[in-house]
């Protein structure tokens, strides 16, 4: 993505890949936003994330803009958020300690581009690209992910993956853990009859927060045995809560990343 390489997209510093914190410093996940449903001078939260991939383009689940049908004008992404109390058209905001982040940002969304193979049915290739109305002014609080692999593996199975975006049970941004796990071993996990559709995966969290869909499920691009930056490898597109298990569906964004790359910049 040229606009990313410009200002440098995936950020990462490793002290940070190695915390316990369920909650991300401000700047940490910079590319992650949060979707509205606008009415009147009403915003609601629609409890979906979406992710910056370049200045004028957000990816998300296809299933969290179908309440839209189309009408781009209805849609809004909030970008730079930590904390999702935070109001808009606030410069800085402090707390009593004197730490202070910058306020959120809306954007109107301009136009929405469903992928053309995602099926309503079995839920696979759930993904839709929103433009935005106005270019994002960056900063080190809103930032891109990346979209290109400098190699990726032929299968996700058995990797532990860092994922990010918000979530139900907390105001602040959040991360966790996933390891990817087999089909087969999915289906027993979810007690599901089906296991996930073609393009999707399974992913068993440390935690059993319930992400907002949308949460980006990130990967390292590696140089010289340093992880220099994130890219992004699928999206959190179902949450499976069964007795005292909580399971993970990914859309897996390899079968789909030539479509993204086709649509943006």
């Amino acid at each position: 993505a040229v606009v990313s390489a410009e200002v440098g997209c995936g950020s990462l510093e490793e002290r940070l890949l190695f915390s316990t914190d369920t909650a991300t410093e401000p700047a940490e996940y910079s590319w992650m936003g949060i979707l509205f449903q606008l009415s009147g001078a009403n915003a609601e939260n629609t409890r979906c994330s979406v992710i910056i991939v370049d200045a004028t383009h957000v990816l998300t689940p296809a299933s969290c803009v179908r309440r839209f049908n189309g009408n781009a004008e209805l849609a809004a992404v909030r970008l730079g958020t930590w904390n999702e109390t935070h109001p808009l058209d606030e410069e800085y905001i402090c707390n009593t300690r004197g730490f202070c982040v910058p306020g959120p940002v809306q954007h109107r969304v301009a136009e929405i581009k469903i992928h053309p193979q995602a099926d309503k049915d079995t839920g696979d290739n759930d993904l839709a690209i929103l433009r935005l109305s106005k270019p994002i002014k960056w900063s080190a609080y809103v930032s891109p992910i990346c979209l290109q692999a400098a190699s990726e593996p032929s299968s996700w199975i058995s990797h532990n993956l860092h994922f990010g975006g918000f979530d139900h049970s907390s105001y602040l941004k959040g991360k966790g853990l996933a390891m990817a796990v087999s089909r087969q071993y999915c289906t027993q996990l979810s007690g599901s009859s089906t296991p996930p559709p073609e393009n999707q995966f399974c992913g068993y969290p440390i935690k059993r927060t319930r992400f907002y869909e949308g949460a980006g499920v990130l990967a390292l691009n590696i140089e010289q045995d340093v992880p220099r930056n994130f890219y992004l490898a699928a999206l959190l597109v179902k949450v499976i809560n069964n007795k005292q298990t909580t399971v993970y569906i990914f859309q897996d964004l390899r079968p789909l990343r030539r479509w993204i790359l086709d649509n943006t910049n």
